[in-house]
Parts: structure tokens; sequence; C-alpha cells
């Protein structure tokens, strides 16, 4: 039997672990090691983070407003953004906005923070990706063969 699963996958999980995580980081970093920088004045970090967060953001908001379609419609995700990413939402988090907010909070300590959450992607995403393989079967093994997880694979970005 077929385990069932939302448009959201795993995504509840992994916000409420990283989110644990990320609080108990800023707590330690603002109570006790506030002094504990990333080794660049701030008129440089800043507006690497805000770059960084500013880049995420769209690759957070764009694929939640479409696949919420496609799951209703028992489709694969294969467009837009899925075509360069088969996890768009959990690498906008990982890759851009949560090392964005560490360098616009100067805290070296919070850098850990994606660094923890690409650990619980890796270890959640596997029952969301079983679940699309035995969902959409061959459609999504080609997929999953040619796209990447939460970093596209080069070849993909050469062909588009």
């Amino acid at each position: 039997m077929k385990k069932q699963m939302t448009a959201r996958g795993v995504g509840p999980r992994f916000t409420m672990i990283s989110g644990i995580y990320a609080a108990i980081i800023f707590i330690i970093h603002f109570v006790w090691l506030p002094h504990l920088s990333p080794p660049l004045p701030p008129f440089i970090s800043v507006p690497i983070g805000i770059l960084l967060v500013a880049t995420g953001l769209p690759i957070f908001i764009l694929p939640g407003m479409v696949i919420d379609r496609y799951f209703n419609q028992g489709k694969l995700a294969t467009e837009g953004i899925y075509a360069f990413f088969r996890h768009p939402i959990y690498g906008s988090w990982i890759v851009f906005i949560m090392p964005g907010v560490a360098f616009i909070l100067d805290s070296l300590l919070a850098l850990t923070i994606p660094l923890f959450m690409y650990g619980v992607f890796r270890i959640l995403i596997g029952e969301e990706e079983k679940y699309l393989e035995e969902k959409f079967g061959d459609e999504y093994l080609e997929y999953r063969r040619r796209v990447g997880s939460i970093f596209p694979k080069l070849k993909t970005l050469w062909k588009k």
C-alpha cells in the first residue's frame, strides 16, 4: 500500500527540526557568543546576506505557488524551476536564505544552520523521493537522473 503524502512532502518536519536548531543557535549566539562573527566587516557581510536572501526568496516562493496545482492534478512538476532543481524550496533555505540571514546578523555560529539543515534534508528526503518514485514510476526515475536535488546538474544548465 502506497503511503500518502501532501504537496508539502517532508517540509513540515524539515521546518520544525531546522527551526528548533536555528532558535537554539540564535539564542546561543545572541546570549553567550555575540562576539563570534565572520571576519568580514558589516558593510561587506550585510550586502552579501541581502543578495543571498533576495536570490533565495523567489526560489522559495515560486515553486510553492505552483506545486499545489501539479499535486492536485496528479502530475509531476518538472517545468520552470523544477527543470533545474527537484527540491527548490528546501534548496532555497539551505543554499541562500539561511546563509544570508547568518551574514546579515553577523553570526559565524549561524553558518552552522544551513549545514544542519542539509543533514536534516538528506535524512528526510528519501521518504519523499520514495513516495514520488512509487507514484510516478519511470517518469520520476528519469527526472531524478536528469535533475539535481538542490543544486542543478551542470549538464541540465547547459541544455537550457
